[in-house]
């Protein structure tokens, strides 16, 4: 749907902030959003609520990245109801700066992002408040944080757990930082900062996975801790919108690469600092905690794609897990059906793929009907027909038809028949490429 917006109107819409939302602010809630007002509107209450366990002023910082939704109008209704709101609005969609733009705003004394179709729970929250209060040498407190099923108001459990209660890592110990990272599997991205250490912050980095290129610069300004009180949930499932798309799971299954830049990019800031050059032995050393974290990631993107029964994203995974560990894959869950699910799910992509293809034809297959049932359950488009190879007609178009053989042996014969040497593909055909 194309929306046409009215600049004038647009910046006439602006909502207007209560001006006594600043005075000492202690806690500033950043909310970047984009397009997401029907998300705003059930924020918003949650956040009055959780305000209620606050013995400290705080405020809410919306950067809104230029939504051409209603969010300005829902925004405005809820500071006119004296929700300490402060709203600013990008000119054009700038996904990578507009949590800097909110940090950038915000006057409280410490910062902590939240999504806007996450939720906080507030006695923890304001414990950690008093954590930070109370050891004024933290410039940020990291914590675990809860999977949490809005529909059914069940925690589903912790993202990683620490070793200990509270763990607190200066400058020098950096060493002792990354292995507790690897060794627990633990993701630097649930934090509540202090204001000046997150204004040194200038970039948003693209390849590097920001929660360690960011963990880096704050281990280099003083002390960082890391504290077993979850106060922030991650929503699975939410009744404002039960099949949103969920940027947690969208990092793990696309962007999982990138954790591997981002502690390869915490590493070489540390040799930095320390003026430090590693021989073959300490170079070997890092390489092997970086994979090893790497490994672990890989795994729980793999789970998700077969989850999801994208067999060629899982094979692609696969082949870097084998690489990595080749003892990893053997007892991976359905492993000994991949081969023929792949078969079945490239098969159908190409015919998906290629122009003005109308059916597939399968040649060497008595039953038709479950093999196309696995063509269609993986994806192959309803006007695609699929036939027994040997019920074709002289009449059926040899360029609108993909046909499909068991081995090469019968390929030769097709190409004489008239079939497109091209549209012919043979099992082995998939399984050079994808060996198993």
């Amino acid at each position: 749907m194309n929306v046409s917006i009215d600049p004038a109107k647009l910046s006439a819409a602006r909502p207007t902030a209560n001006p006594d939302a600043a005075t000492d602010v202690v806690l500033s809630i950043c909310v970047p959003t984009y397009n997401r007002a029907i998300f705003l509107r059930h924020l918003f209450p949650h956040i009055r609520e959780v305000a209620k366990a606050f013995d400290f002023p705080y405020e809410i910082i919306v950067s809104d990245n230029c939504s051409p939704d209603e969010t300005p109008e829902i925004v405005q209704d809820f500071i006119a109801e004296g929700l300490p709101i402060r709203y600013f609005r990008q000119e054009e969609n700038k996904r990578l700066s507009n949590l800097f733009s909110a940090f950038r705003h915000a006057r409280g004394e410490f910062l902590v992002y939240l999504a806007d179709d996450d939720l906080f729970i507030p006695e923890a929250l304001a414990d950690n408040v008093r954590f930070m209060r109370d050891n004024p040498e933290i410039r940020v407190l990291y914590t675990p944080w809860q999977i949490y099923d809005a529909l059914a108001e069940e925690s589903r459990g912790q993202f990683f757990r620490l070793p200990k209660p509270v763990q607190v890592f200066s400058p020098g110990q950096e060493i002792d930082l990354l292995k507790m990272l690897v060794d627990h599997h633990i993701m630097p991205e649930i934090a509540m900062y202090r204001a000046e250490a997150v204004r040194q912050l200038v970039s948003a980095p693209q390849f590097c996975y920001w929660a360690f290129a960011y963990l880096a610069t704050m281990i280099s300004q003083g002390p960082i801790a890391f504290r077993d009180v979850p106060y922030y949930r991650s929503v699975t499932l939410t009744p404002v919108m039960p099949n949103r798309h969920q940027e947690g799971t969208h990092d793990n299954l696309h962007n999982w690469d990138a954790f591997r830049g981002g502690i390869e990019f915490m590493i070489f800031s540390l040799l930095k600092r320390l003026g430090l050059t590693p021989d073959r032995e300490l170079g070997l050393i890092f390489r092997g905690m970086v994979d090893h974290f790497l490994h672990l990631r890989m795994h729980v993107s793999l789970r998700l794609w077969l989850g999801r029964r994208d067999y060629l994203r899982a094979y692609e995974l696969i082949t870097r897990l084998s690489y990595l560990n080749p003892a990893s894959v053997e007892n991976i869950g359905g492993l000994e059906t991949l081969l023929p699910r792949l078969k079945a799910q490239i098969l159908a992509q190409l015919a998906n793929g290629i122009a003005e293809i109308e059916r597939v034809a399968v040649f060497g297959i008595e039953d038709v009907e479950p093999f196309e049932r696995d063509l269609r359950d993986l994806g192959l488009k309803p006007h695609i027909a699929v036939v027994r190879g040997e019920t074709l007609t002289g009449d059926d178009t040899a360029e609108t038809t993909l046909s499909f053989v068991r081995d090469d042996a019968m390929r030769q014969a097709l190409v004489e028949a008239g079939c497109e040497p091209g549209l012919v593909v043979s099992g082995r055909d998939i399984e050079v490429n994808f060996p198993l």
